[in-house]
């Protein structure tokens, strides 16, 4: 469902955003979004698709087409708490139903045919997939009136395919030297609406799992053109990078058996994004690129008393485990004795600090450490192995209290090994599967 069918036009919308919003930082320089160039437009075609100038060789490259669209979100789809019984605050009740703009994975460059999602993703954008020595070609194409980008953590890529736009906005040298030299962006920086571009990633050994850790690990990935407000949007996934020697001929981790992603992030909704607001008592106005999406259509009366900027944070914080609040999280479910993957993130700002805690179950961190909680601070990214030995239904919360107050929970379900109810199928149990391209058929190396 679009903007469009809330009586918005989406162009009109997500256009009216690009020429709105005031300010954004990006690494300390505030600028205007409509200083905000596209590095590619329609008219250019694709220019992307060079590692370092050269092509990538095709036996060793998965192919994704991914597109950002408008797109409507319900972080309550139940309209209540199914598990804890706790009641939302009236805003929460009244508007879980919001506006973002998301990556959805598509069969082919015609973008046509969705791919379908395991429900557990929730938010989250495609999972790409490789083992160490694979490139990750995605064609990225850009359906709404935003510059927007995918820029990878932990891969290794050439300044087109990094994604993220600042060299233009970034002195490299002093003015008092005579001149101000600014590195340019890379292609791929800013993709403009209609556009699309080829980005190249290449999982080289650093991008892979050490031999003392796991077998595989994620990154994040994510649109990195004006700052956080993207993220805010929903417009973030990640990446899984398995070691070849520990993999499956599909590339799947050959000593896991189902993979669970989990988010931790408050978003905000709120009509005005508070830092923001801040920052524009001193700038000159403006509102965040999230808010004017989600909220261009309201507007108060004038003398209207408007809220401080702690409260709109307060009214505006969607507590949310893979974009979803209270309990409905669908999805998180496995079969005694399984041996169950975990990748863990944190996105947001400085109030996303969060433990994930599992109730009745254990895990172990990063290979070396025994835990039931785990510690995420924004951009983090981590494995928790677990091996589910207790059957039932489980409490899956941030063990920090407000968090938890405000519905940042789950439910996680283990199936007792005589009735096991989790699907055995590998595109059930693992995530982005299975993966694109002719390096699906790899001779598994012991």
């Amino acid at each position: 469902m679009g903007i469009r069918e809330h009586g918005l036009p989406t162009l009109a919308v997500l256009g009216a955003v690009t020429m709105l919003l005031s300010l954004q930082t990006v690494c300390g320089q505030s600028l205007a979004a409509y200083d905000i160039r596209p590095t590619v437009t329609a008219k250019m075609g694709d220019v992307g698709g060079k590692y370092f100038g050269k092509t990538p060789d095709p036996a060793k490259t998965r192919h994704y087409y991914v597109a950002a669209e408008p797109d409507q979100w319900d972080y309550m789809p139940a309209g209540s708490d199914p598990i804890c019984g706790m009641t939302p605050s009236a805003d929460v009740i009244a508007k879980h139903l919001v506006r973002k703009v998301r990556y959805f994975q598509y069969a082919d460059a015609t973008f046509t045919q969705r791919v379908p999602q395991l429900p557990r993703l929730g938010i989250l954008g495609p999972v790409l997939r490789g083992v160490v020595g694979d490139f990750l070609e995605i064609t990225f194409l850009n359906r709404t009136a935003l510059p927007l980008s995918m820029h990878p953590h932990g891969a290794k890529y050439d300044k087109d395919s990094e994604g993220s736009y600042y060299g233009a906005n970034n002195p490299l040298s002093s003015p008092q030297a005579g001149r101000v030299d600014r590195s340019a962006p890379g292609l791929g920086a800013a993709i403009g609406p209609g556009a699309r571009f080829t980005y190249v990633w290449y999982l080289d050994e650093e991008s892979g799992p050490l031999p003392t850790e796991p077998s595989s690990k994620a990154w994040l990935y994510h649109s990195h053109v004006g700052g956080e407000g993207e993220i805010n949007l929903g417009l973030e996934g990640f990446i899984i990078v398995t070691d070849p020697k520990r993999a499956r001929s599909d590339g799947t981790p050959n000593d896991v058996d189902r993979e669970i992603p989990a988010l931790f992030m408050i978003f905000n909704e709120s009509q005005q994004d508070p830092e923001v607001r801040e920052h524009a008592g001193a700038s000159g106005g403006g509102q965040s690129l999230n808010n004017l999406v989600s909220n261009l259509s309201a507007s108060a009366s004038p003398g209207t008393p408007q809220p401080s900027a702690f409260d709109l944070r307060e009214e505006g914080q969607r507590h949310a485990i893979n974009g979803y609040i209270y309990g409905n999280l669908p999805g998180l479910e496995m079969n005694e004795g399984e041996r169950v993957r975990w990748y863990l993130f944190g996105l947001g700002s400085e109030t996303d600090l969060h433990t994930p805690h599992w109730h009745g179950l254990r895990v172990i961190e990063e290979g070396v450490r025994r835990t039931d909680t785990v510690e995420l601070l924004p951009a983090s990214m981590k494995v928790a192995d677990m091996l589910p030995d207790n059957p039932g239904e489980w409490l899956f919360h941030c063990h920090v209290a407000e968090h938890m107050a405000n519905g940042m929970f789950a439910r996680v379900t283990v199936f007792p090994r005589d009735k096991p109810r989790a699907s055995l199928s590998p595109a059930s149990a693992f995530l982005g599967f299975p993966p694109p391209g002719p390096a699906n058929i790899r001779t598994n190396v012991n």
